[in-house]
């Protein structure tokens, strides 16, 4: 009967398999277009390093290696799974080439060990989940039956492959298959019968346990395991920084009819088939969750909460999706509150986490896009500040004509494409704030005793459109983009710096989409550079011990953390600190995405990070960011510690150390003005 059992196991389960898979290729479908079919070979490479190689798991030094080693035992034992199969219509087949031949042996020695390998980190993933329940786990009955199942599994293998060793004569240790052979060892002096028995049920516990398993997969978080390859592969490979565009905003553009009066997302099906796959794709690992600064400060947004909310809100809507019968219901506030949508900075903090590469700032903002551009309906400090973009370009609502007031008598001049090699875009914070535009002088000395050529746009100086971009306002952010584009395109501007990272991520990630390619530098890679070409020689000491701060969009975004490090290393005095949450894991100042406009009710993000950056006991906290400058200097101040931890931009340092204190310039010029 073995023959049979197995040939209807083989059936029934495949089939159930296959139609439930058939339904969530069906949900899949539903999604709006995405181009993710270009670059073939760099997709693959990231198959290879992510998804196999699984390189972002060991950020965990114990349960990602631990996972790491429950994920290759699982591709190894994969083929003993179709020996087994095989094996219940035939007990002495065996794959052609994993036969007596080197190559077999070979695969059974590795498989014996592997089979002990998972069998330990299936243990200790239990124990992690029972006993030590890290707070970013969710309680899962799913995921305990998952594991116990593997933990079950690994125990029949070795029974079975002991109790065949052990009919093939082996009553002691044999490095053919070590653990086996002590299993063997231990059966040989049974009953041939109650081993026989054993043997039985170990070989039928594992080809219907891993049956199961895999009609299991596609009703819980562990979906993973099939989709995660194909979501690694068609994941985003473009820059990090770039936001997609709104296929209804550009039609409103161009005057030309909508297909629906929808901007963003507000039902599941206008999300993207590579964002429902996301859904699917989830592990429900918490990673990025647990390094969410909303998260960590007890605001609503979890990311893997929001995730698994939007992926159970498809699912159970899954019928009608399919039969085309769904109703029109708003995610919000239907299945997410808004309150989550506007806690997130943009960080990208959960996406520099995810092991399977999920996307949640793109999902994020577009779902802002509905319910600014479709509803209406935004906080009234991020209203208000958006009316001043849109009314006076910078979101103060200060006169655009006192842009250039920083610069009054330093003699800077206007951007002009014959004699200026870079123009120098100072941005909103750094031209209207008091404490930024102290970078902007200190970035003037610099390049002028570099004998850098620049210029200015002065009061012709426009918002890069940012903020309204992060906030949900496609349509003010395109109107700047076009605005600021069309007009550089007529001064012939070709090389940008920018002290800003929003402006900087901005002109050089998402202007190029719309017909803005420029040579984009922040203000650390030029200055990086101008020291190492001797053009900018740091002499002065700054015995101060330092702490660096990477702001998110210079950082995350785009991968600039060895330039600032490198500015301050050359300064003689300085002793540049670390603080574990930096570089790639280094924590929002919590002013990203508009939420520099927007009341923060609670725990403050900045202070946290203040904590976490005054662990190194420095003297100075070092940024390259205006406003992560102002959101730091809010911090100490609220800890009483300003005074005596001063914030300076890299640009400050450097210009103390080169001889060319800002302060001392300003005073100069002042005198030499009156």
């Amino acid at each position: 009967m073995g023959p049979v059992v197995m040939a209807i196991a083989l059936v029934v389960a495949f089939g159930a398999f296959a139609f439930s898979a058939y339904r969530r290729w069906g949900l899949v479908t539903i999604g709006a277009p995405a181009d993710r079919f270009d670059r073939p070979w760099d997709r693959l490479k990231a198959v290879l390093s992510i998804a196999f190689f699984q390189k972002k798991l060991p950020k965990y030094e114990v349960m990602g290696p631990i996972h790491m080693v429950i994920f290759w035992g699982f591709l190894v034992l994969l083929v003993n799974s179709l020996i087994l199969w095989g094996r219940g219509f035939d007990e002495t087949f065996n794959l052609w080439i994993l036969g007596d031949n080197p190559l077999g042996r070979l695969y059974h020695f590795m498989k014996d060990i592997v089979t002990v390998l998972v069998l330990v980190a299936s243990g200790l993933a239990i124990l992690n989940r029972l006993v030590l329940r890290p707070a970013r786990l969710t309680a899962s009955v799913e995921a305990q039956l998952i594991l116990l199942i593997i933990f079950v599994m690994m125990i029949a293998d070795l029974h079975y492959w002991g109790w065949q060793l052990s009919r093939e004569g082996v009553a002691a240790f044999n490095w053919r298959e070590p653990f086996a052979s002590l299993v063997a060892a231990h059966m040989s002096g049974m009953d041939p019968g109650t081993a026989s028995t054993i043997g039985t049920i170990s070989f039928w516990a594992h080809s219907a346990l891993v049956l199961l398993f895999l009609n299991l997969l596609p009703y819980g978080k562990h979906f993973h395991v099939i989709t995660s390859f194909p979501n690694v592969y068609f994941s985003n490979l473009g820059p990090a920084g770039r936001l997609p565009k709104d296929a209804n905003i550009e039609k409103m553009l161009k005057e030309e009819d909508l297909d629906e009066e929808v901007f963003g997302v507000s039902e599941i099906r206008h999300f993207t088939w590579k964002d429902l796959l996301d859904m699917y794709s989830c592990t429900e690992c918490g990673r990025c969750t647990d390094n969410c600064p909303a998260a960590k400060t007890g605001k609503p947004l979890k990311p893997k909460t929001l995730t698994c909310d939007l992926r159970d809100h498809l699912y159970s809507s899954g019928a009608e999706l399919l039969s085309g019968k769904a109703g029109k219901k708003p995610l919000v506030p239907a299945v997410v509150d808004p309150d989550v949508l506007w806690s997130c900075t943009t960080c990208r903090a959960c996406e520099e986490e995810c092991p399977v590469m999920l996307s949640y700032v793109d999902k994020i903002v577009r779902l802002r896009r509905d319910l600014v551009e479709s509803r209406g309906e935004l906080p009234p400090e991020l209203a208000k500040a958006l009316r001043a973009m849109e009314t006076n370009s910078n979101p103060w609502n200060l006169s655009p004509m006192d842009r250039g007031k920083w610069a009054e008598g330093l003699g800077v001049p206007a951007f002009d494409p014959a004699e200026h090699e870079l123009l120098f875009f100072v941005g909103c914070m750094a031209s209207f704030d008091d404490r930024a535009r102290k970078i902007s002088l200190a970035l003037v000395a610099l390049m002028r005793e570099a004998n850098v050529t620049f210029g200015i746009l002065g009061a012709d100086e426009q918002c890069c459109g940012e903020t309204s971009r992060r906030a949900g306002k496609e349509s003010l952010f395109r109107m700047m983009a076009d605005a600021n584009i069309e007009a550089w395109k007529e001064l012939g501007v070709k090389k940008i710096v920018t002290a800003c990272p929003h402006c900087f991520n901005t002109f050089k990630n998402e202007y190029p989409e719309f017909g803005g390619s420029y040579e984009v530098m922040h203000h650390t890679e030029l200055l990086a550079r101008l020291v190492a070409d001797g053009k900018l020689a740091p002499r002065d000491k700054v015995e101060h011990k330092v702490v660096f701060h990477d702001g998110c969009y210079l950082g995350r975004y785009n991968g600039v953390f060895d330039a600032p490090r490198q500015v301050l290393r050359t300064i003689p005095g300085l002793e540049l600190a670390e603080v574990k949450t930096s570089r790639e894991r280094g924590l929002c100042c919590g002013g990203g995405g508009a939420r520099f406009f927007m009341e923060e009710h609670g725990e403050r993000v900045n202070r946290l990070r203040v904590d976490e950056l005054m662990a190194a006991r420095p003297h100075t906290l070092a940024s390259a960011c205006p406003y992560c400058m102002t959101m730091l200097s809010d911090g100490l101040k609220d800890k009483d510690l300003f005074d005596v931890n001063p914030q300076l931009d890299v640009a400050e340092l450097l210009a103390v150390s080169c001889g060319l204190e800002p302060r001392k310039i300003l005073k100069e010029t002042e005198a030499q003005k009156a």
